[in-house]
């Protein structure tokens, strides 16, 4: 019995000496996360007050009566991109002013006063340009897609779906067709979930007129809700129109092609051909020259 209770008391205190050993351990784990979880806050909230000044410095620049012309141009741009409207700001503040302002920094530091106004004068007209770009080359590439958009319309509302479900498959199934179009159809799926009437929705699909077979979609859409009408025929005459217009282009777009080739070939090719042909003559004409 008395060795029992030895053999207890000797595995109590070893237990409470581990506890005491553990509780000290513990205890700095305790404070390096609690440490750790202070300075992620204080992180989180630094960089919450950067956004927020980011966010009031683009409000600023998107305000002002002296650059209101050039964001309304990369605002476009962006919008066609499918950039949302909290965004386009940063972007437009990051991209067409705090970069250049940084690269003409850089080139007035090592190429001089000529190198920066150079470096300077690219570094704010390049990105204006690939933004311009990229928004024209996205809304050529959604205007295609508006045409497959038309094409899973007109076969699912021949199964008898409504709009408002026509869409929503489309959303889910119809990404990889749509890879571009689709940011636009989900916001038209949110706009219908949030409550939203169907014409507010559509107007809001088709807000970029520069898509002119979207364009002519919502007004067709519009259209059909609010007379009932059938949707088909007038869909297929919508895809014929924009296969058209897509036929003429491609088409005017091989002739300049070949305006751009007789440049080339004037350049590069037709001197070669002088020296290849008047070559041997000029060299026969320089020896009986020295004779």
């Amino acid at each position: 019995m008395n060795n029992a209770l030895l053999v207890m008391a000797l595995l109590l205190s070893l237990l409470s000496l581990w506890l005491l050993v553990k509780a000290h351990h513990w205890e700095w784990q305790s404070r390096i996360s609690q440490r750790l979880q202070d300075q992620n806050n204080a992180g989180a909230r630094s960089g919450t007050e950067s956004r927020r000044g980011l966010r009031q410095l683009g409000d600023f620049l998107t305000e002002s009566s002296v650059t209101a012309s050039d964001f309304e141009e990369i605002r476009l741009a962006l919008a066609g991109m499918g950039k949302s409207r909290e965004q386009i700001p940063l972007i437009y503040l990051v991209a067409c002013w705090l970069v250049p302002a940084l690269v003409s920094f850089v080139s007035f530091l090592l190429f001089g006063v000529m190198g920066g106004v150079i470096g300077s004068a690219l570094a704010f007209v390049v990105p204006r340009r690939l933004i311009r770009g990229m928004g024209a080359q996205s809304e050529l590439r959604q205007n295609l897609e508006a045409v497959e958009l038309c094409h899973m319309t007109r076969m699912l509302m021949e199964a008898g779906l409504s709009l408002e479900r026509v869409m929503r498959i489309i959303g889910v199934q119809g990404r990889p067709l749509l890879p571009v179009l689709i940011h636009r159809i989900d916001r038209f799926n949110r706009l219908m979930q949030s409550g939203a009437e169907r014409s507010q929705a559509l107007d809001e699909l088709g807000q970029n007129k520069r898509i002119p077979v979207l364009r002519s979609y919502v007004v067709l859409m519009k259209q059909s809700s609010q007379l009932g009408a059938g949707v088909s025929v007038s869909l297929d005459q919508i895809i014929a129109e924009a296969q058209n217009v897509e036929r003429n282009r491609i088409r005017e777009e091989t002739n300049r092609i070949g305006a751009k080739m007789t440049v080339v070939m004037m350049a590069f090719m037709l001197p070669a051909l002088f020296i290849l042909i008047g070559g041997p003559a000029v060299i026969s004409i320089a020896d009986a020259l020295t004779r």
